[in-house]
């Protein structure tokens, strides 16, 4: 997604309440450029994703140009620019977590729901991406599933993983939650 040029404009699609807000909200930082996070989870929080208007007018917020603020975004892995699905799930692809076997992971992600890393289950339940690191190396391979972290993950347990999330897709907390008590 390429972002360029900004401006007034930027703001259009946005409610005038909310685009005030976020003002107001640089106003918190002793330089409007401290506010670009929260602006973007903010933003992110409105649509599920990031588009590209919506990092033109925090690029507009902040003072940033358009260009900063994409590869802010694109480097942090709590941020998308596509939809994602109700579990978005993000694979760890850095060094410590590919020796230990993240591709494993993948492939059995692959197999399980038939998604690649940037694509959706058909249902929209499921969506894959591969993110820089998660910060668990010495837990390794880890992913993450609703910005909650799973560390040392097999192909058996992330089987399991996603059997629980499936099965209790209808209370999406109560599905992670019980992921989590799968350790």
């Amino acid at each position: 997604m390429a972002v360029s040029g900004s401006g007034p404009e930027a703001a259009k699609e946005h409610p005038e309440a909310f685009v005030a807000a976020m003002r107001e909200l640089t106003r918190r930082y002793p330089a409007r450029r401290g506010a670009l996070l929260p602006i973007l989870t903010a933003l992110q929080a409105r649509r599920g994703h990031l588009a590209t208007g919506d990092l033109r007018l925090a690029a507009e917020l902040t003072g940033l140009s358009p260009a900063e603020v994409f590869s802010i975004a694109t480097f942090y892995t709590m941020y998308r620019l596509q939809p994602a699905g109700r579990f978005p799930i993000g694979v760890c692809r850095n060094i410590s977590c590919w020796v230990n076997g993240s591709e494993r992971l993948v492939a059995t992600i692959r197999d399980e729901l038939a998604i690649g890393p940037g694509e959706r289950t058909a249902d929209g339940a499921f969506s894959l991406a591969e993110v820089e690191c998660l910060g668990s190396c010495e837990n390794a391979p880890c992913l993450e599933i609703e910005s909650r972290y799973f560390e040392r993950v097999t192909p058996g347990r992330l089987r399991e993983l996603l059997r629980e999330l499936r099965e209790s897709a209808l209370d999406p907390d109560a599905a992670v939650a019980a992921a989590q008590r799968t350790r």
